[in-house]
């Protein structure tokens, strides 16, 4: 078949027949001309008529006690129907739809209704004149305390949060002249939703306020209890999320105090101290030779994240899924042989948790820890990557983002093309890791110069120098290659932190690689080997009844 672009229909070579969407409709489907046009939205729709009057006193009074002055009364043509508050929608200066609501302050649901035949999209946005960013609200009367604190470039949903499809159909192309989307959605799960629904259809264009500010159920209330200035607060905490952007008269500023988010320690306690465990808002690169051991470190920080509350994502870019869960269950069970089975696969053996221990770990990991591989997904670009990490992150709640390793996860052909790929991807990773207050770990090797045992500095570092520039902490992990200090001090190797952005401490820390469990454990400096364990045991339906044999200490020298 061949497709006619002027005529809009296809030729068949066989039988010489000519087929179009119309036809179908008409000799296929029996329909007349008049219904082809109304199920395809083309016939032309009876004009609906409002019958609004001026607002009455009652509304008036209403809308005064929620903080409405009478010129944003004006400013958006409120009216009255039978009495109720209408709040018309606007298509240039023809009114299209009204929504409408009693005027006391608890009405039976649904507190909103309109009037049938309304063609209900963005309210106020007859009235948007700029195209840099566009504040969205959930629903009118936010749009309105919005527009009267001093943001004129707001709308808010006629249809809701709950019901978005239909609207993001109709005005996709309008809000996708945007530069920003800044979501300000009411404080409880309908607004959650509405952010999530933001998020799947505008990717990072949209910016979500941080709900966190929010004392009360939507801005109109926050407005009403903590004046202006809580308004202009709110749409920064959104503004901040991609620009950093802020005003110092609003975002006063309160001294040195937490970041809110997880504070996730590696487990390695001279280490923790000197970053101050793995902050929200930070980037750390990890980088040693082959077989040198990263992945084992970046195992038990996953491991330690998860004991202590976190959730983990972890984005690998090599390797099976079943010997990744293998590796990470085996050092997170320990060296009670009790605990395993022996499986023998072609020629070498594998210890498998047994079922009633397998049973234990998945409730100790239950909704704290995923796994993408991406050898099995079909996701391959860095757009792709990016954005699969960003809704991860805004809707799943992760607080460690890790990715294994970077070379593997990116695809970029052209050896040109590789190292302008890295950067970005660790600058998307950086603003990502401050818009969401998490961590984000990235695993990748050196380049061919460093050598066996050799210690490493950052020009050392596979890629850019912008990677070294970029991370806020950089970790190496290195083998002791000399037969006498392993026999005689147990060293195994170093973890070095060469690169501290926010405090002082640069160090090599010695550890001891303990084969039963596949752990990094320091040694400090009274030659101790610093061991310690995860909590998942309490998940095991026999913990009450100790095992023979379970004698470790958290943390504590053997």
């Amino acid at each position: 078949m061949s497709w006619d672009t002027e005529a809009l229909q296809f030729y068949c070579f066989t039988c010489s027949e000519k087929i179009d969407i119309y036809k179908y409709y008409r000799e296929v489907l029996g329909k007349s001309h008049q219904e082809i046009l109304e199920e395809n939205g083309l016939a032309e729709k009876p004009k609906v008529k409002f019958d609004l009057k001026p607002i009455t006193n009652i509304c008036t009074e209403y809308l005064g006690k929620r903080g409405i002055t009478q010129e944003t009364i004006a400013h958006f043509k409120i009216q009255s129907y039978k009495e109720n508050i209408a709040f018309p929608y606007y298509s240039g200066i023809e009114i299209v739809g009204v929504k409408y609501r009693k005027p006391k302050r608890k009405v039976e649901k649904p507190k909103y209704l309109s009037i049938i035949g309304s063609e209900l999209g963005l309210f106020n946005r007859q009235s948007i004149k700029e195209f840099n960013e566009l504040i969205i609200c959930e629903g009118e009367i936010d749009c309105m305390i919005v527009h009267q604190s001093g943001f004129p470039n707001v709308v808010s949903v006629g249809t809701g949060a709950s019901a978005l499809d239909k609207l993001f159909r109709e005005q996709k192309n309008f809000l996708n002249s945007f530069n920003s989307l800044i979501v300000v959605s009411d404080n409880d799960e309908a607004g959650k939703k509405m952010d999530i629904s933001f998020i799947k259809e505008f990717g990072i264009k949209a910016k979500i306020a941080d709900k966190s500010i929010f004392t009360y159920n939507d801005i109109n209330e926050e407005y009403h209890k903590k004046g202006k200035a809580i308004v202009g607060e709110i749409i920064d905490s959104a503004r901040a999320k991609i620009e950093g952007q802020r005003n110092p008269n609003i975002d006063v500023y309160k001294g040195m105090k937490a970041v809110k988010g997880k504070y996730i320690p590696t487990g390695i306690e001279t280490l923790d101290y000197a970053i101050n465990d793995l902050a929200p808002k930070c980037t750390t690169l990890i980088t040693g030779r082959s077989n040198d051991g990263k992945s084992t470190f970046v195992n038990q920080i996953m491991a330690n994240a998860i004991d202590k509350g976190s959730k983990v994502y972890l984005m690998s870019g090599e390797g099976h899924y079943n010997a990744i869960m293998n590796t990470f269950y085996s050092s997170v069970i320990g060296r009670n042989d009790i605990y395993y089975d022996i499986s023998k696969v072609n020629k070498r053996e594998f210890k498998e948790p047994k079922e009633h221990v397998l049973k234990a770990l998945l409730e100790w990991h239950k909704d704290k820890f995923i796994v993408f591989n991406k050898g099995d997904s079909q996701l391959k670009t860095m757009k792709q990557l990016l954005d699969l990490i960003s809704f991860e992150a805004k809707t799943q709640g992760h607080n460690l983002i890790v990715i294994d390793n970077l070379m593997s996860v990116l695809s970029v052909e052209k050896a040109s093309e590789k190292l302008e790929a890295q950067a970005d991807f660790l600058q998307n990773c950086s603003n990502l890791a401050k818009n969401e207050n998490i961590h984000i770990i990235l695993v990748l090797h050196p380049n061919k110069t460093l050598q066996k045992g050799q210690p490493m500095d950052f020009e050392q570092i596979s890629g850019t120098q912008d990677l070294a520039n970029k991370a806020d902490n950089i970790i190496v992990v290195r083998k002791e290659h000399d037969e006498e200090k392993k026999l005689e001090e147990g060293v195994s190797g170093y973890i070095s932190l060469i690169k501290n952005r926010y405090f002082p401490d640069i160090m090599d820390v010695r550890t001891h690689f303990e084969k039963e469990t596949g752990l990094l454990l320091e040694i400090n400096e009274r030659k101790q080997i610093m061991g310690y364990d995860f909590g998942w045991r309490k998940y095991l339906e026999d913990y009450k009844h100790a095992e023979i044999g379970e004698q470790i200490d958290i943390q504590s020298p053997f």
